[in-house]
């Protein structure tokens, strides 16, 4: 299960997985960035991809997880389950050039597929935060009107165009542990002893 650079580490893949394998000679030098609001507000220079979390929410299917045991027999709070939606923004000053990079980019996030804890762990400092066993789940979702709407409303200087891709299920772990005492079998009263002796 991951630590909480999990969504650092999931956005950081996004990246690295677009910045690695966008076609050269097609596409010259582009940039590959995590972006936040403020940057599409001010506008996107240049050439390349917009990575933008733009929403983050509990998965409520499997809300309800038992505790967590690691190999020593530790037990930990329950694994918090998290969906992250990214929209994946194209620009470009040429109409046909920004067509052609969603399609590549698109193309090339469904060819990734599963996301392994190899790819999730190479792009950050942390080299620990999947376990080798994990990976996570990327699912082209598109966005419904409202987002849209809700979206385009605030920004309305510069409207993303882009796909939106749901992460699905990224377990952050809690480092928290439960304790675990005897059960009580014997109990002791001391019926008609005074509080002062």
């Amino acid at each position: 299960m991951a630590t909480h650079q999990a969504l650092a580490a999931i956005g950081a893949a996004i990246k690295g997985l677009l910045a690695e394998r966008y076609p050269r000679a097609e596409f010259d030098a582009l940039t590959v960035d995590l972006v936040q609001y403020r940057d599409i507000e001010k506008g996107l220079a240049g050439e390349g991809f917009g990575i933008l979390l733009w929403r983050v929410a509990i998965n409520t299917q499997r809300r309800a997880r038992g505790a967590r045991t690691d190999v020593m027999g530790n037990r930990f709070r329950p694994s918090l389950p998290v969906d992250l939606s990214f929209l994946v923004i194209p620009y470009s000053a040429n109409a046909e050039k920004h067509l052609r990079m969603l399609g590549w980019a698109m193309r090339a996030l469904e060819d990734a597929g599963t996301l392994t804890a190899t790819q999730l762990n190479h792009y950050l400092a942390e080299s620990n935060v999947f376990a080798p066993d994990e990976n996570v789940e990327m699912v082209c979702d598109p966005l419904s009107v409202g987002d849209h709407l809700s979206m385009w409303d605030r920004m309305r200087k510069h409207p993303p165009i882009g796909a939106n891709y749901l992460v699905r299920m990224a377990l952050i772990d809690s480092t928290q542990t439960i304790e675990t005492y005897p059960a009580v079998i014997e109990r002791e009263f001391q019926a008609g002893v005074s509080a002062d002796g």
